[in-house]
């Protein structure tokens, strides 16, 4: 009995000082595992380089082309339309003849004008001489009127002749001057019927944009035979909002990528900045200069258009990427190199556009996290597969 006793004791001993090691070993062993894993979390990773470069503020803007002239070409009397000398597409200089209208009646009217004129001049000229009569006649009666050879009578009659002849002759020549008039207006309205493009200022050649009429039509004053453009200066007009258009001044710089043709630039400057911001669209119209010497670009053309507000010369460059947010503050996550470490730089950033940001604060050189920096914490281990596919093909070369 006391040897039965004494087994059960002894086997109970076992499993006791048994399950307590083995609890001891498990506790231990996730111990290690736990600290094990956190030493051995490899983040996986790509890069960007930290440069040395220019910067600008700058906006961007959608807008379109617009011809910095354009005017419509119309007669300024009726008639019918004998010849449009020019169609859509042609060059047009100034003062060129656009159109021809009939003009048989407005000959007619110059020459009946000029015969108007001609008798107008016959009798200013004959009034002319008849004047000159009686004057000399009012002087010799008054010589003889001194000598007592003439009487008061006659030098009154004299005196009344002279002046009905002098109010004659002041009729004829108004009756002269108003017949030059009607023939110069007589002229004037068969040149009308020649309908010329003209324009004050710009370049010589310009274009036809429309051609809207044809021969043997009847129109009245005033109404379009074409439309003239220069294209050699352009306007190029962007709406912009309430936030760029206190930095936008006259003068600045513009760089124009047209939609049709993206691998193709131009410049331009601001010319013009409207005084208000619309009230529904909150959005003001600027004008930018564009010397189109070439033609290559077409009024109501899509373009981009950026402008440059300011520059900072030679300061540190990130890629936009690498721009992160730990507790609220804005930061990247530099590489340290030798321990394969990355860890987390609160920056003060600059000018910024749609690839890269400007770093003001601090100073950082190398590389920064660019893509799996969401993953990260500071400190923690990472590893470049970039770094080792370079250093698998060089190997793989040797």
């Amino acid at each position: 009995m006391k040897k039965l006793i004494f087994v059960f004791i002894l086997g109970a001993a076992i499993v006791w000082f048994g399950a307590d090691y083995i609890k001891k070993n498990n506790t231990s062993e996730k111990k290690g595992a736990k600290r094990g894993g956190a030493k051995q979390v490899v983040v996986a990773i790509e890069t960007g380089n930290v440069i040395r470069g220019d910067m600008h503020d700058e906006g961007v803007f959608s807008g379109s082309i617009e011809p910095k002239s354009k005017f419509k070409v119309a007669p300024k009397t009726s008639g019918r339309i004998k010849k449009v000398n020019f169609n859509i597409g042609d060059t047009i200089k100034n003062g060129d003849i656009v159109a021809e209208l009939d003009d048989e009646e407005f000959i007619l009217a110059v020459e009946q004008a000029e015969a108007a004129l001609e008798i107008a001049k016959a009798n200013y000229n004959e009034s002319g001489e008849l004047l000159e009569i009686s004057r000399r006649e009012l002087e010799r009666v008054k010589t003889m009127r001194k000598q007592k050879v003439a009487s008061e009578v006659e030098v009154e009659n004299a005196s009344a002749d002279f002046k009905t002849r002098s109010a004659k002759h002041l009729v004829n020549k108004s009756t002269l001057r108003q017949a030059e008039t009607s023939l110069a207006q007589a002229k004037l309205k068969l040149a009308y019927t020649k309908v010329d493009a003209s324009w004050s200022y710009g370049v010589n050649d310009r274009f036809v944009s429309e051609r809207l009429l044809d021969e043997g039509e009847m129109i009245t004053a005033n109404t379009p035979i074409i439309s003239v453009i220069d294209i050699t200066n352009l306007t190029v007009v962007i709406d912009v909002v309430e936030r760029d258009y206190f930095k936008i001044k006259q003068g600045m710089d513009a760089l124009i990528i047209p939609t049709a043709m993206p691998d193709k630039t131009y410049h331009a400057k601001v010319k013009r900045i409207a005084p208000m911001l619309d009230e529904v669209s909150r959005q003001a119209r600027i004008e930018l200069n564009l010397n189109n010497e070439n033609n290559e670009l077409k009024p109501g053309m899509f373009i981009t258009a950026k402008i440059i507000y300011g520059t900072h010369k030679d300061t540190t460059v990130v890629p936009l990427e690498a721009i992160v947010i730990r507790n609220e503050k804005e930061g990247v996550f530099v590489v340290n190199e030798a321990e394969k470490t990355a860890s987390f730089v609160p920056v003060k950033t600059g000018y910024r556009n749609t690839t890269q940001v400007e770093i003001c604060e601090p100073e950082i050189k190398g590389r920064v996290v660019t893509l799996g920096q969401h993953l990260l914490e500071h400190g923690m281990a990472i590893r470049i597969p970039a770094d080792e596919q370079n250093a698998n093909g060089n190997g793989a070369k040797k």
